[in-house]
């Protein structure tokens, strides 16, 4: 696999001035041709048929955990994970006028309205909540209506609006991890992460000797997450990341066991850990 280029097409759903945007904007500053795509798949697809050469996507929200879409379509796609990036999420209530009692309507996509529930229940309890495609779709919905609001980005607001509120996420220290795709293996770099996914036959005690291999080789999980197997009616694929690059020997050795001992098992990447993707001690 070839190494990426110094200026490399960045794939990542839009449209601009949303989180996405904005983590490609901290991982890849002015350096990348930054090419806009409507879903997380379409990103995907976009890297892995050649219209970019890298996609950056959200994995996973430190309140609303992972993020299926971009589980399903890595599940699915030939490309290997990189690197990761933590993005801080600061929330903002956004509108045309600083009057709470006006709002009707409030909009974003479902991982910010899920993020502050908890915050539009309490000051905003007869406001419908309303799905949109992205944050900044939604904030350009509440520049359309003076009586909706949008939850999203102060850079969001950028598009003409006032930042009504600020920091309205539920839970201090609210963050997305990102992870930047791409068609090229990352070397060991002494302080690795590795993400894969594996499925076990549909039988008692399955699961639980797939952990003990983990745990006889040393490897420490830092999570692990199920998916329904598209096709297999309650089968489930298991996301997981682990301590480690896949070229570490305990790494390899514990891949090396769990397919001879039938288990499907895929890495969807070993990458450098993000400096600040420890949760806090």
């Amino acid at each position: 696999m070839s190494a990426v280029s110094p200026a490399p097409r960045v794939a990542y759903m839009g449209p601009p001035l949303s989180f996405s945007h904005a983590a490609a904007l901290q991982a890849f500053g002015d350096r990348a041709q930054l090419v806009v795509t409507r879903t997380i798949p379409d990103a995907i697809e976009a890297a892995s048929e050649g219209h970019a050469e890298l996609a950056i996507v959200p994995i996973e929200n430190s309140t609303e955990g992972g993020v299926n879409a971009t589980l399903d379509a890595l599940f699915d796609s030939n490309l290997t994970i990189c690197s990761e990036h933590v993005l801080e999420v600061e929330l903002c209530l956004l509108a045309q006028s600083m009057d709470l009692s006006r709002l009707e309507r409030v909009t974003s996509h479902p991982q910010p309205l899920g993020q502050c529930k908890n915050w539009l229940r309490q000051h905003l309890p007869h406001a419908e909540v309303v799905v949109a495609p992205s944050t900044t779709s939604a904030a350009q919905d509440a520049l359309n209506d003076a009586h909706t609001a949008a939850v999203g980005s102060r850079l969001a607001a950028e598009l003409g609006l006032l930042v009504v509120r600020e920091r309205i996420q539920d839970r201090e220290g609210n963050a997305t991890r990102f992870v930047v795709v791409g068609q090229h293996f990352t070397s060991p770099s002494g302080n690795d992460k590795t993400t894969l996914v594996f499925s076990t036959p549909h039988e008692r005690g399955a699961l639980r000797s797939v952990l003990e291999v983990f745990d006889e080789e040393g490897l420490n999980l830092t999570r692990i997450e199920s998916r329904p197997l598209r096709g297999q009616l309650w089968q489930y694929a298991f996301f997981t990341d682990l301590e480690g690059h896949r070229d570490d020997p305990p790494v390899a050795r514990a891949l090396e066991r769990l397919r001879q001992g039938g288990a499907m098992v895929r890495v969807l990447g070993s990458y450098p850990r993000a400096q600040n993707a420890r949760p806090p001690a």
